[in-house]
């Protein structure tokens, strides 16, 4: 890779850092490339960037960001999501790493706290934003739906 290919790709991470919510290292020896396209059409809705990256570009890229602490976490060759919904990508790394023995997540950052596998591993059992709303809404429209049942129960027995 030329010098210039290395600043535009570290420029490219830069700029998925800023948008990114969350930033999770994995291990992928031995997958198949069937599986880590697999993964991938996965992970795609959920992140701005999965990529497996240099160790070195990425750390660079990740000096001077909120996120400078993953950089630790990238000792060996490692594949990188810089995710812009991190719970739900915890939920998907966790699913895969199940079904997959040659796959495992080192670790992340999410907020202001770098997580390792246990951590994402818990995390990926939180319901996300979408089932919470769900919930919210469903308790709200309760006891409206059963006062309506009642009424047009009531209303049949009248007549």
């Amino acid at each position: 890779m030329r010098r210039e290919e290395k600043s535009d790709l570290i420029s490219a991470l830069q700029s998925s850092l800023k948008e990114a919510n969350g930033v999770f290292v994995i291990e992928n020896h031995g997958l198949t490339v069937k599986e880590m396209e697999s993964l991938r059409n996965e992970l795609r809705p959920l992140v701005s960037l999965f990529k497996v990256v240099k160790n070195r570009l990425m750390k660079l890229a990740l000096k001077d960001t909120s996120f400078e602490a993953v950089s630790d976490l990238m000792k060996r060759p490692t594949a990188v999501a810089i995710a812009t919904d991190a719970l739900a990508v915890t939920k998907v790394l966790a699913k895969f790493a199940e079904d997959h023995q040659n796959f495992s997540i080192i670790g992340g950052k999410m907020d202001a706290d770098v997580l390792n596998v246990n951590d994402i591993v818990q995390l990926s059992k939180l319901p996300s934003l979408l089932e919470i709303r769900g919930t919210i809404a469903r308790i709200l429209i309760e006891p409206a739906s059963r006062l309506a049942r009642v009424s047009a129960e009531y209303g049949k027995k009248q007549s």
